[in-house]
């Protein structure tokens, strides 16, 4: 089963991300929901637990069942991953050159955030453990080192707690409600409790596909389409008020607006699951890992050396640039990197993009 219309949901919620990172433009500045976009991060994690329990709580048995979950999660999230760190690292050494040689930049050149250790541990995926006092290289890949160490915890206890999951889910949502309350409801961690973050989501997430099983929802096409465009407007005035205190709430919204849309029974739901859509979601993991470092290259091209004026028309024209590069990067990288330890998909030729389950980040 695809569950397309929230795979296109969550292609839209990397889009927010990227101009979440590009909020420092007069253009996009004051825009409140542009502001907090970020918290589309959780959105992902709340999405992955329950892609994962669709997928894999069956599967996932006993301890011989775990490796090769934990291969094939491997195997999904580590070559662009790669790919993109070595891209980061290309670019700081374009940009020593650049400083030494053109002109003086304001930024310096392999700073702290660009040091060899945080690199050996972006090659680890250990850059999110509390190991740093900040994100490391290419930034948005914190998620993904926190959520790789997620489904490896996931996994074992579906092994271990499996006859007392209920419980073991009781046990560990208490122990999350206490650190957030200690952090006074915020759940806007990255390089430091990211992994608290993501676990957190993850299971509201593996407990939505469960209680999403359960649920007849026998409404209408006029009924779902109501309750969909409500949800939908609903997280845009969310996302655009919240607060940090009030952070921890968020992953619950996403969680109605997964369950909703994965229906496919509404309009707006439909058109997302469409073929016009489809790209959005198979891009969508590409668009999050390839997007701060074409962000980066752009603003050091147009900005630092071309120096084009910050006016209007000229952000607008930036923006619009900025997001057409990260799509074609985003193209190749999907085609080229993404999937090359998949195994082949039946019936794909050699140019095209094949169709996917949900992408799972």
């Amino acid at each position: 089963m695809r569950f397309r219309a929230v795979d296109s949901f969550r292609g839209m919620a990397a889009i927010m991300v990227i101009l979440f990172h590009l909020q420092h433009l007069d253009l996009l500045s004051g825009i409140a929901f542009i502001a907090k976009s970020d918290i589309f991060v959780d959105f992902f994690f709340v999405l992955s637990g329950f892609v994962m329990t669709h997928s894999n709580y069956d599967r996932i048995t006993d301890l011989t069942s775990v490796q090769p979950f934990i291969r094939k999660r491997f195997n999904r999230l580590y070559p662009l991953h790669l790919f993109t760190l070595f891209l980061s690292l290309g670019f700081e050494f374009v940009r020593y050159g650049i400083n030494r040689y053109v002109v003086a930049l304001s930024n310096p050149v392999f700073a702290s955030s660009k040091s060899l250790p945080s690199f050996f541990a972006n090659l680890t995926l250990m850059q999110s453990l509390h190991l740093f006092d900040r994100v490391t290289w290419n930034v948005p890949s914190w998620s993904i080192s926190v959520e790789f160490y997620t489904y490896i915890a996931w996994a074992l206890c579906l092994v271990l707690f499996r006859k007392n999951l209920l419980l073991m889910c009781s046990v560990l949502f208490v122990l999350l409600g206490w650190f957030i309350a200690e952090h006074h409801g915020s759940i806007i961690f990255n390089y430091d409790y990211g992994f608290v973050r993501c676990l957190y989501s993850f299971l509201i997430g593996m407990l939505t596909y469960r209680l999403n099983r359960k649920l007849p929802l026998q409404f209408s096409y006029r009924q779902f389409s109501f309750v969909e465009v409500v949800l939908f407007s609903l997280t845009i005035v969310a996302v655009s008020s919240f607060t940090h205190s009030e952070s921890w709430l968020m992953p619950f919204l996403f969680a109605l607006v997964i369950i909703v849309f994965s229906r496919e029974s509404g309009a707006v739901s439909r058109v997302l699951a469409g073929h016009r859509f489809e790209f959005l979601g198979k891009l969508s993991y590409s668009y999050y890992l390839n997007h701060a470092i074409v962000l980066a290259v752009m603003d050091l091209l147009v900005f630092k050396l071309m120096k084009i004026p910050h006016s209007g028309m000229g952000e607008l024209l930036f923006v619009f640039t900025c997001l057409a590069c990260v799509h074609l990067m985003s193209v190749f990288t999907y085609r080229h990197v993404e999937l090359i330890l998949q195994p082949p998909a039946p019936n794909r030729s050699g140019k095209a993009v094949p169709k996917m389950v949900v992408s799972q980040v």
